[in-house]
């Protein structure tokens, strides 16, 4: 039964991946007494309440929620960005940690934007250390490696060895998940020289427990090669021995006790039974350290090694009575996961089943069967809210890309504009020298240019005077013969319809003087029609495309004479009701509403 060796590998990547997770009082303490300063300025403040609120996180997380929304709070007074930028990638570490993976991704995505606004490439590497880290946590392995590649740009050359050092792991992480051995040992190696040179102990136990990890997975692959187990015992044990010389500096203690777990198994999985009392000694420091900080897994791991030693031992009542002890401390911890008990209780299953009590290890099933259950359910929510945070991180994505477009427009819109403006000047000088010099002789030619303009304009004006009132004289007169052929032509359709009798003749009479009468007004309308524009019925065409008749065009002259609908119908010789569906379809050719005015739009073209 190796269940618990799943849970191993899992804490070695998830504690070598960790940052700074578990406060300690002297560092605590400094910051504490930085801060209760009276003269600390604003902008450090806002930095040592960032960093006093990730050092708090573990034991007192609503003071480390309180501290970093201080300390963002005060950076919305400063016009640097980076404040701003550290304080959010500080809330995204500390909700990653409580499972808001939601609220995790909008600090996130509001701290890349106040990078925008700060110049300082370590700041800024760090947030980008933090997305590419808080992607990974939700399986975006792409956009992961992408952001922490982005944040080795930031921090290259700026001597930042502790964050270099976790953007290294977390790229060895990724390749791990891969299984692409070459790059993980590749960024292992790199993690491990930049940790030295940070001098951190917490960061040096990171790379140490990554570089064990690397040689363990490649042992199992090769177990031959026995000098890669040597090697993985070694980097634990450095591990260990690095939190005993320096007690006081190590902040995450949960690397100290996957170390002492990694010793323990490797004990169990590789060594002979009878060192079973080396692997207790590791045991019991890793358990020690465990149910200080209460983590679940380490606790579950413990008890599943030593019930591995009882049941190889045949002693199946000890290794239920450790299964069911490890149970009882996993179950009142307050961060207890349904995975983890599910887990115990398959390995209570196992051992009942093997010392033949079938009744004892359906009963452990059933409890294991609704624990997984439960932990299924979890799951599922798990996946939905990581499928969530992805699509809002997509969605942000796609505005800061957005937001980054316009700025580099602005810029390049800035050094257009700069360059205009020195050309402008340039030009102004070459036009002020180009004036000196030809100041006298542009005086005369502008006198002679003004009175040769002023000539032609009065030859242009004459003309064009000359050429509207022909025009309009054409226009009058052209309708007046329309008219009248109109008139000879009722005259003729008259005469060929009916025999020549008195009848007849008194209707030719009346028509006839119609006819003298309609000569007469017309003559007092022809002194409006002249002023119509001579461009009148180009632009009435213009805007009908083309559709408008002749008797259309009359039509609109007619009302452009201020003549009302029933004169209109008298000179024009039809029904009333007929000019109304002759200004419907006048209005349709010119594309005008039914609410629009046909007499103002004429008005207008005038």
């Amino acid at each position: 039964m190796k269940y618990y060796i799943k849970f191993i590998l899992i804490l070695c990547i998830l504690f070598a991946g960790s940052d700074k997770a578990r406060s300690q009082s002297v560092i605590v303490d400094s910051l504490k007494s930085l801060l209760r300063n009276p003269g600390l300025q604003p902008e450090k403040k806002a930095m040592a309440l960032s960093h006093l609120g990730r050092h708090l996180y573990e034991t007192d997380m609503p003071s480390a929620l309180k501290a970093a929304n201080e300390a963002l709070k005060l950076s919305h007074q400063f016009s640097d960005g980076q404040y701003g930028a550290f304080a959010l990638a500080t809330l995204t570490y500390l909700n990653v940690q409580r499972d808001s993976l939601v609220l995790a991704q909008k600090n996130i995505d509001s701290a890349l934007i106040y990078t925008t606004k700060s110049t300082n490439r370590v700041v800024n590497g760090y947030v980008w250390l933090r997305k590419g880290w808080l992607e990974y946590n939700v399986n975006n392995t792409t956009k992961s490696t992408a952001s922490l590649f982005k944040a080795l740009q930031l921090l290259e050359g700026q001597k930042a060895y502790a964050y270099e050092s976790l953007v290294y792991h977390y790229l060895a992480s990724i390749y791990a998940d891969l299984k692409d051995s070459e790059n993980l040992k590749k960024y292992t190696r790199l993690s491990q020289n930049l940790a030295n040179q940070s001098g951190d102990p917490d960061i040096i136990c990171n790379a140490y427990l990554a570089t064990a990890s690397s040689f363990l997975r490649n042992f199992r692959k090769d177990p031959s090669q026995k000098k890669l187990l040597d090697s993985a015992i070694f980097y634990n044990k450095q591990v260990l021995q690095l939190s005993q010389a320096q007690p006081k500096r190590i902040v995450n203690h949960i690397n100290i006790a996957a170390a002492a777990l990694n010793m323990a198994n490797i004990y169990w999985e590789f060594f002979p039974k009878d060192y079973k009392e080396s692997a207790k000694r590791y045991i019991d420091h890793a358990l020690d350290i465990a149910r200080k900080i209460k983590h679940e897994e380490v606790i579950a791991n413990c008890y599943g090694i030593l019930s591995e030693y009882a049941i190889a031992e045949g002693n199946y009542a000890e290794a239920e009575r450790l299964f069911l002890s490890g149970f009882a401390e996993v179950e009142h911890s307050t961060g207890s996961s349904m995975a983890v008990r599910a887990s115990m209780m398959k390995g209570l299953a196992t051992v009942a089943e093997k010392s033949g009590n079938s009744v004892k290890a359906l009963d452990y099933y059933k409890q294991y069967m609704h624990y997984e259950r439960e932990a299924y359910d979890a799951s599922k929510l798990s996946i939905a809210q990581r499928l969530g945070v992805q699509y809002e991180a997509e969605k942000k994505e796609k505005e800061l890309e957005s937001l980054q477009e316009r700025a580099a427009f602005n810029r390049k819109l800035n050094f257009i504009s700069a360059g205009l403006i020195i050309a402008g000047l340039l030009a102004l000088i070459f036009l002020f020298r180009s004036y000196h010099f030809r100041l006298k002789s542009s005086i005369q030619q502008q006198k002679l240019r003004t009175e040769e303009a002023a000539r032609l304009k009065a030859e242009q004006e004459l003309l064009q005077e000359r050429q509207e009132r022909l025009q309009k004289e054409l226009l009058a007169g052209n309708l007046q013969v329309e008219q009248k052929n109109e008139l000879l032509q009722t005259m003729r359709d008259k005469l060929a319809a009916q025999p020549e009798s008195g009848t007849f003749k008194n209707q030719l009479e009346r028509i006839l003087k119609e006819d003298q009468r309609m000569d007469e007004d017309f003559e007092h309308a022809k002194a409006s029609l002249t002023n119509i524009h001579p461009e009148f019925f180009n632009r009435l065409q213009e805007l009908a495309n083309n559709k408008l008749t002749r008797l259309d065009l009359k039509h609109c002259s007619y009302i452009l004479m201020g003549y009302s609908n029933k004169e209109i119908a008298s000179r024009l010789g039809v029904d009333p009701k007929s000019i109304l569906m002759a200004r419907y379809r006048i209005k349709q050719k010119l594309n005008l509403d039914k609410e629009a005015s046909l007499d103002l739009l004429i008005q207008r073209l005038s």
